[in-house]
């Protein structure tokens, strides 16, 4: 009995039902950064996002409003030809930074050249996986017309199906990567194009346990540990240096020597240290450009110049 309790529970629910994620007539339950109104319209009972006229500027995503973690998800997806680099694809357990365009995450590719493709878009920027069969699925893909997708999330696997024809199946491998978060539909930057969407809708699997967040809090970074609160002198971090057996640390120089905001160090030949000072940073002329001329007129404080001659010994 324990075991079949076991497998009950790792099944999909018998009374889940697929809920619609458009209804047709808004963008209601859909998100997008202020300023890309024109980019995202719904015209005749579909989603349609890009544009023929103008080429787009970056890729673009509409995510949905809510997260979601193991599901089945549908929708029928169709490219309007343009011109230039015509592309798009739909977001799964993905994230975007507040007011960003772009989304991170997993992609299930649309387009000539990509179909079948699950590509890991602005994280590790790279195809996960190719279509399980690329000839099988050339013959059911519809370039420029409406395609069926369904896409099934479930723990670390990710499945594709374009027109009934298997497309992608991929099982993460790394520990640390999300297992839940928004859809998100894409317009690819470089051309002139438009998606359209619609009968987009979802059905919910049991979540699976303890699986990685994009919520989940980053781990604080906490503070080294110091001897005393007050500073050391160069000779105190001298001595502090744990060093290999055979090595010794040696004090150049030091800001008790005028060495201040260092932005370069080289040795010559002669083995002396010259060093560029930027005590003035940050005054910038381009932003003031009054407190340039007076810092110019009464000659700075910066310097560059030799520091110090050393004997430099190479043991081959």
């Amino acid at each position: 009995m324990k075991w079949l309790l076991i497998l009950l529970t790792a099944l999909p629910l018998a009374d889940a039902a697929p809920i619609p994620l458009f209804d047709g007539k808004s963008l209601a339950g859909w998100e997008m950064p202020a300023g890309e109104e024109k980019w995202w319209q719904v015209k005749e009972g579909m989603i349609v996002g890009g544009s023929l006229e103008q080429k787009v500027p970056t890729n673009l995503f509409l995510s949905s409003a809510r997260e979601f973690q193991n599901f089945e998800l549908t929708f029928k997806i169709r490219l309007v030809k343009g011109a230039g680099f015509m592309n798009s694809g739909m977001q799964v357990r993905s994230a975007r930074d507040a007011g960003k365009p772009h989304m991170s995450g997993y992609q299930v590719d649309a387009g000539i050249g990509y179909w079948g493709d699950l590509y890991d878009e602005h994280r590790r920027d790279k195809k996960l996986t190719g279509s399980v069969d690329s000839a099988a699925l050339a013959k059911v893909v519809k370039d420029w017309e409406w395609n069926d997708y369904r896409i099934v999330c479930e723990g670390r696997q990710i499945r594709s199906w374009i027109n009934g024809q298997p497309a992608v199946d991929f099982t993460e491998t790394d520990p640390a990567i999300p297992l839940d978060g928004k859809l998100g539909i894409q317009v690819h930057a470089g051309g002139t194009l438009l998606v359209q969407l619609k009968d987009i809708s979802i059905t919910e699997l049991p979540a699976t346990p303890g699986a990685p967040s994009w919520k989940a809090p980053k781990p604080a970074i906490k503070p080294q540990k110091t001897e005393g609160s007050a500073a050391k002198t160069p000779e105190e971090e001298r001595q502090s240096f744990q060093l290999p057996e055979g090595f010794v640390a040696e004090l150049v120089t030091s800001e008790e020597q005028g060495v201040g905001k260092p932005i370069t160090m080289a040795w010559d030949a002669r083995g002396r240290l010259w060093t560029m000072t930027a005590l003035e940073y940050p005054v910038d002329a381009n932003e003031n450009r009054a407190n340039a001329e007076a810092l110019y007129a009464r000659g700075g404080k910066d310097q560059c110049g030799r520091r110090r001659e050393r004997r430099m010994i190479w043991a081959v």
